[in-house]
């Protein structure tokens, strides 16, 4: 049979992006595969979705509402009012047009915007309380949904008949680490484009590699010797007292720039590239502490090396700060959410630059991680939904992930992400292994409960010096008691 390959960037991307498709991939014991899928991402002329829902089924023109609280950054990923030639305004447009033509139903989106960011989970809370069933779906960012999802505000998505969470438009990294006692209660994917434009990544500047006549970090990410030592090496090489005034200031180049402080989230991204695990799942898909402590104090060891060393400049007043001077070509290599391609600042960058995952601790750590700030975008369905439109709910969800995987990834890679690249495979490269290899520790998923989290990393930096070993010590019995806490409440929800 003909197999129909819906672009050539979604082929790349996804038969190979899923993969480890970089050397020094390999698992130790210790370690686990986050994203990993081995199924063909394609579809058939006779058959153009991906998922697996009857050709026959008709919604008759239900409305599906949307409960939705996001940032500045997601404004765009569920609505927009009209095509306008801008290729992912289109492909939002187009997607949500194809899930209604072909269920047969309306989407009609509640903002909650302008307000505080718990807004919308007080929203779900109170109908919930009430019993009101106007919401169908609650969309929220990442770390405020979780907590709801334990006070029993959402429903088990695993006991709906049309919601299949193993397919490939799925987040199957969130899906291990949000799951708890093999219960589910929220899901992420393309349909949330925060899944990609929140990946904490790094940047490097090109034509200050040339002139200094350093590799770009491309074959040592293949390699495996991308760590926190070579970065800090080239950094030592690539600064220069540009201003003349005999000191190390912000108007100097500077091989590594950042903002060491404890309101920064700039930094957050080592967490999860230097495989800082606070905890795993036993046989019964429980959360359990799983920590190595030597792992973590060696590995503060060389990020604070990195940070104080005389190749950085780590006192940034501002993130802006820090990508403003990187887009004026006097930064080697910077921190960055991945959303910042996106913006003019870089677009309009005359310096060429590259992408390249966040180092990892030591060539000893067998796989790059990626970790995507909370920012991000869930969806669940609310306990006061009708339930009598529960399995429809779930069908609509299947079939507006499946769509925004066929749609809305492509339009996000080909444009926001490989337009930069078009004569640089290495690029598109790295991205694969970024998106690929994404990794969600239990301690940021429920940021504010746990006494060590990326918060712990930031008070580090600020300080400067390491004390994580021993904070993370004298947390052990409380980060025990979190857990168990955790594990109980999923436990005991009905739904």
């Amino acid at each position: 049979m003909i197999k129909k390959i819906v672009s050539a960037i979604l082929c790349t991307v996804l038969i190979t992006g899923m993969l480890s498709s970089c050397g020094s991939s390999g698992l130790s014991s210790t370690e686990t595969q986050p994203g990993t899928e081995t199924q063909p991402f394609e579809t058939t002329a006779a058959d153009p979705h991906l998922d697996d829902l009857p050709d026959s089924v008709d919604l008759n023109g239900a409305v599906m509402t949307i409960l939705a609280r996001y940032e500045e950054q997601a404004k765009t990923e569920i609505r927009v009012e009209a095509m306008n030639g801008e290729v992912i305004n289109d492909a939002v447009f187009e997607r949500n047009a194809a899930v209604m033509t072909r269920l047969n139903c309306e989407i009609n989106v509640v903002d909650v915007v302008g307000v505080s960011d718990m807004a919308g989970v007080e929203k779900l809370e109170a109908a919930v309380a009430a019993g009101d069933s106007v919401y169908d779906l609650f969309c929220n960012n990442s770390y405020h949904a979780a907590r709801t999802s334990m006070k029993g505000s959402l429903i088990n998505l695993k006991t709906l008949e049309h919601l299949d969470l193993s397919k490939p438009y799925w987040a199957r990294y969130f899906n291990d680490s949000v799951s708890v006692g093999g219960k589910q209660y929220i899901a992420t994917g393309p349909m949330a484009l925060g899944f990609y434009r929140y990946l904490m990544v790094q940047l490097f500047n090109k034509n200050l590699f040339t002139e200094y006549k350093i590799d770009y970090p491309y074959e040592a990410v293949s390699n495996g010797v991308w760590t926190l030592d070579k970065l800090n090496e080239i950094a030592q090489k690539l600064y220069n007292d540009i201003n003349g005034d005999g000191s190390a200031d912000a108007g100097d180049q500077y091989g590594f720039y950042t903002r060491a402080n404890t309101d920064t989230s700039i930094n957050d991204g080592f967490w999860g590239a230097l495989n800082l695990r606070t905890a795993v799942k036993d046989e019964d898909d429980n959360y359990v502490l799983d920590i190595d402590l030597d792992h973590f104090s060696t590995s503060m060891d060389k990020l604070l090396a990195l940070v104080n060393g005389t190749g950085t400049y780590k006192n940034a007043d501002k993130d802006d700060n820090i990508y403003g001077s990187f887009a004026e070509g006097r930064v080697g290599v910077s921190n960055a959410r991945l959303y910042i391609v996106e913006k003019d600042l870089l677009r309009n960058m005359s310096d060429e630059y590259g992408i390249v995952p966040i180092p990892k601790s030591s060539e000893a750590q067998q796989s790059y991680y990626t970790m995507a700030q909370d920012q991000f975008l869930v969806y669940g369905i609310p306990v006061s939904a009708d339930v009598s439109k529960w399995d429809d709910i779930g069908l609509f969800l299947e079939a507006y992930a499946s769509e925004s995987y066929l749609l809305v990834k492509p339009a996000y890679y080909e444009t926001a992400l490989t337009i930069k690249y078009a004569n640089d495979a290495e690029s598109v490269e790295m991205l694969d292994l970024i998106t690929g290899n994404m990794y969600l520790d239990p301690a940021i998923l429920y940021i504010g409960i746990f006494p060590i989290s990326v918060s712990t990393l930031r008070t580090q930096l600020k300080n400067g010096q390491n004390t994580l070993a021993s904070t993370v010590a004298s947390s052990e019995t409380s980060m025990t008691a979190k857990l168990a806490e955790i594990n109980e409440a999923y436990a005991k929800l009905e739904y």
